[in-house]
């Protein structure tokens, strides 16, 4: 279907056809989906109304055994010879009359119970009904009795009347394992003398449960022979409760019948309803016309709930039939009209096809020269058609526009030619021009940053000279100080001599730290001296420093030395970043936790030119926005930051020739990368002429290709 579509967007032959075929393919399956609709629907309904029908049938035959019953009843109980003996109380000929009647009659049993003896029966149905009987009426209708009630109407009854329960599909579930009840169909007829009292009742019973000759009687009224398709199974079911006690429903679809019949194991006594025909029918009380799945199969169903004397649900009464031959029919017949519905479109195909072959015959002239045309020939021409309609002035029309677009080819490509000299020229002083810009862009962004860290540097400087000059003088007069509890003390100062002596390294550092800060904001100013020394114990110094702040947070220190390149420092500048380093790293931690300090050697083209110091944390990491403003001067994501701090350590770094690197993963932690020289490349500040020298090279870039223009 797909590569139909496909051809038809491509060819007009294809497409002639599409619009052909396609409504006469659409009126066929409008045809089909119809003919399916109203067969379907029309199917079902019939259906349903016919087992409706079976289901009326079915109950009026049941009520109508039950009037039976009755009428059997009033006939003994008025017969001449009945009241003869029951009037000379002859009670041998009355039970061989009544025996003969039960076994004539098929009744399960027959009985008369004296007017006396009703109140000393310890039997629940004929207690409830005596009342009807009292008052002279006659009652008949279902009834549901237990085995014990059963033995004493009749020795053995409770064990004709008992059923083993089978696990049946698409039941509810239950732990019974047999049905003992019995349900009756019950009949109570009163005995009257002359004077209209009551002489005793006749009570008569037919068992249902285990039994055949009534649902087979309904099968037979409501499903006679041509009533169902070939191979269709007309079913009639007595229910107690859920559970199937007289029926013609077979147990598998294999059953074989023999003269008609099922035998009483081949049916499906003991199998139970499907759950939502229980709850529809039994729970709710309302009548049931669908389709059923009944003990393997599915039918057409009808379902009646059944009830007793005292108008309470007892049972079902079922009639219905295998919904497998309506379906075969249903699906033959839809084949059937789809097959002819085939036919007649092939058919219309032949001759559409066949006439549109005769109509396109002349547009496959016109077809190959086109396609000469499209593929870059121009020579060749349609000339004159063999027939006489509107492609043959289509033809002419196409030969002239032919003749027009090989003229109009030539002049374009003249014209191709000198524009695509002239698109070169321009081109060329395009990307001259855009190299220049590019570099002056390049040019304005450095000039603009570098411009914006020279007056925070500014600003800097004068609050460093003053803050310097207030903290240099309190630190001369704690050094004087100390030197003169030195020199007072004398030989006491021995036991804390070192503790003083950290103090005055403690002062000198804070001296040397505001004159590196002074350097920093002033770095033209300062002449720094520098000595080579093992990086190890530049750590290890620097560690002293920091030990108390690292205790107080409970943060360990985890160390890999493997440098074996000395590098020439200013020890206290480098002492100062290692601090700010490892100061921030244990912020990072955000409480107890390690850190690590780990040396290398610095190699470049296999060269040993230095040592690489590394302070790793695990801490939440920087984030990936933040990760390029780092070092830039008074940018900090502290709430008691100043900003100083990285961007302070990268112009020390710098100025030794050095380099810091840094590596953030958020929630796995910090890696800072010191890079030291073996020989320190001292650096100043040659931006101004770095800018100078750019500005100058991109005019003489935009000079040039403007004189080239």
């Amino acid at each position: 279907m797909l590569k139909f579509i496909r051809l038809s967007k491509s060819s007009l032959r294809h497409k002639l056809l599409t619009l052909t075929l396609l409504p006469l393919a659409m009126t066929a399956l409008g045809f089909v989906l119809m003919a399916a609709y109203w067969t379907t629907s029309y199917t079902d309904r019939q259906l349903y109304m016919k087992v409706s029908a079976d289901l009326s049938v079915a109950r009026g035959t049941l009520d109508f055994m039950q009037q039976e019953q009755e009428n059997i009843l009033d006939q003994l109980a008025n017969s001449y010879e009945f009241r003869t003996n029951l009037q000379l109380g002859n009670s041998r000929a009355m039970r061989v009359q009544l025996s003969e009647v039960k076994q004539s009659r098929s009744f399960d049993f027959l009985r008369f119970i004296p007017a006396e003896d009703i109140s000393g029966l310890n039997e629940t149905t004929v207690k409830n009904l005596y009342k009807h009987a009292d008052k002279k009426q006659s009652v008949k209708g279902i009834a549901v009795l237990e085995a014990e009630e059963l033995e004493q109407i009749r020795v053995g009854l409770s064990e004709r009347a008992r059923i083993n329960l089978i696990d049946t599909p698409r039941a509810v579930p239950t732990e019974r394992q047999r049905e003992n009840r019995a349900m009756v169909l019950r009949a109570f007829v009163p005995v009257l003398d002359d004077f209209g009292e009551l002489i005793g009742i006749l009570d008569a019973g037919t068992l249902l449960n285990n039994t055949t000759t009534a649902v087979d009687r309904i099968r037979d009224l409501v499903y006679g022979d041509g009533s169902l398709p070939e191979g269709g199974i007309g079913t009639v079911t007595l229910f107690l409760d859920d559970v199937r006690i007289s029926t013609n429903v077979p147990q598998s679809l294999d059953s074989s019948y023999e003269n008609g019949h099922l035998t009483l194991k081949q049916r499906a006594v003991g199998t139970r309803v499907s759950a939502e025909v229980r709850k529809e029918v039994l729970l709710k009380g309302n009548t049931w016309i669908d389709r059923a799945f009944v003990v393997n199969d599915w039918y057409i169903s009808a379902y009646q709930p059944l009830l007793d004397f005292n108008n309470k649900k007892i049972g079902m009464i079922y009639a219905g039939f295998t919904e497998a031959p309506f379906t075969k029919i249903y699906y033959k017949t839809l084949l059937e009209s789809a097959f002819i519905i085939a036919l007649i479109m092939l058919v219309s195909a032949v001759v559409v096809i066949k006439h549109t072959q005769l109509l396109l015959r002349p547009l496959s002239k016109i077809l190959n020269v086109v396609t000469s045309v499209k593929n870059g020939e121009m020579q060749p021409r349609i000339g004159k058609l063999e027939t006489d309609d509107e492609l043959v002035d289509l033809a002419e029309q196409f030969d002239i526009m032919l003749d027009l677009l090989e003229k109009r080819e030539h002049q374009i490509r003249q014209a191709n030619d000198r524009l695509e000299i002239t698109v070169e020229q321009r081109t060329r002083s395009l990307r001259r021009r855009t190299e220049a810009l590019k570099q002056h862009i390049r040019l304005l962004k450095s000039t603009r940053k570098q411009l914006l860290d020279k007056e925070k540097l500014a600003v800097l400087g004068e609050l460093t000279a003053g803050i310097a000059h207030e903290i240099n003088n309190p630190a001369a007069v704690i050094l004087g100080n100390v030197d003169l509890l030195v020199a007072e003390l004398a030989d006491d100062v021995n036991p804390v001599q070192e503790e003083v002596d950290m103090i005055i390294q403690q002062v000198y550092r804070i001296r040397s730290l505001i004159n590196n800060l002074l350097q920093y904001s002033r770095p033209g100013h300062y002449v720094e001296s520098y000595e080579l020394m093992a990086t190890d114990k530049v750590i290890d110094d620097t560690l002293l420093l920091v030990s108390h702040a690292l205790e107080k947070q409970q943060v360990t220190v985890e160390k890999a030395y493997q440098a074996s390149c000395p590098v020439e420092i200013n020890c206290q500048q480098v002492q100062q970043v290692l601090v700010n380093l490892i100061l921030n790293a244990s912020h990072a931690l955000e409480g107890p936790g390690s850190i690590k300090l780990k040396t290398s050697n610095w190699l470049e083209e296999e060269q040993i030119i230095g040592s690489v110091i590394e302070v790793e944390d695990h801490g939440k990491g920087i984030d990936p926005d933040n990760l390029s403003k780092i070092f830039d001067p008074f940018f900090t994501t502290k709430k008691s930051g100043t900003g100083l701090g990285l961007s302070v350590s990268y112009g020390i770094i710098r100025r030794h020739g050095g380099d810091i690197r840094v590596h953030s993963s958020p929630e796995s932690g910090t890696v800072f990368s010191v890079y030291l020289r073996n020989k320190a490349e001292i650096s100043g500040d040659g931006s101004l002429d770095g800018i100078l020298e750019g500005l100058a090279a991109a005019e003489r870039t935009n000079r040039r290709a403007t004189e080239l223009e």
